[in-house]
């Protein structure tokens, strides 16, 4: 009968240890999963005035708000020799009329309802890009690469197109009127 408490009690306390170590990586795999559930925000919000770094981003330098309550804000993106990548960018509903944005490497941005009203995207790569809604009047887009945009929606009035490339470009409801 001796050994047979001894065994019972060698059970409980080997059952105690090993329920304690399952207990603590469980623990330790929540706080893992809870870390990747909440990763850092990459975007920029419309609501905010901060100086964003000239080699990832321009810089925001106004944000004035409208009657329905959303955003426009302006962006100024400094003037270099070699063309800032911004792919991928975030700047939806943004202001960029009468600037030159030539040659910019814009794969993949979202530009949906931005202003790009008379803008310089001669030589651009808007390949992948969001355009929807977005107003390109009177933009020149010549020798644009807008292979896979999406385009739908915009209103590309009066834009220069000559030698863009739109091979696989969504224009579902586009304003494409010749100059």
């Amino acid at each position: 009968m001796h050994h047979s408490n001894q065994r019972h009690k060698l059970l409980i306390t080997l059952t105690t240890i090993l329920t304690g170590a399952i207990c603590l990586a469980g623990v330790g795999i929540y706080v893992v999963l809870k870390a990747a559930e909440n990763p850092i925000k990459s975007e920029i919000s419309t609501s905010e005035t901060s100086t964003i770094p000239t080699d990832t981003a321009p810089v925001e330098t106004s944000v004035t708000s409208s009657s329905e309550g959303s955003t426009s804000a302006t962006v100024v993106i400094p003037k270099v020799d070699t063309p800032k990548n911004f792919g991928g960018v975030n700047w939806q509903g943004r202001n960029f009329q009468t600037m030159n944005l030539s040659k910019a490497q814009l794969g993949g941005a979202n530009l949906s309802r931005g202003n790009l009203s008379g803008v310089d995207l001669s030589g651009a790569n808007l390949g992948g890009a969001n355009l929807t809604q977005a107003n390109l009047v009177n933009a020149n887009l010549s020798g644009a690469d807008l292979r896979g945009a999406n385009l739908g929606g915009a209103n590309l009035k009066g834009a220069n197109l000559s030698g863009a490339l739109l091979d696989g470009a969504n224009t579902t409801g586009a304003i494409m009127l010749q100059r």
